[in-house]
């Protein structure tokens, strides 16, 4: 998994849909709200 802070880096290859999500391209936030949520974000889907 790529470095969680480096959101700028991280949203050019983040193949999450939703582009205005607060998280995206911040992956531990977005790992973190998907296992509260009991689901998996769509980067994790394709494994």
């Amino acid at each position: 998994m790529k470095d969680c802070v480096n959101k700028f880096e991280n949203e050019q290859d983040c193949p999450c849909p939703d582009e205005n999500c607060e998280r995206h391209g911040i992956c531990c936030e977005c790992i973190k709200y998907h296992k509260n949520k009991k689901n998996l974000p769509v980067c994790l889907r394709k494994i």
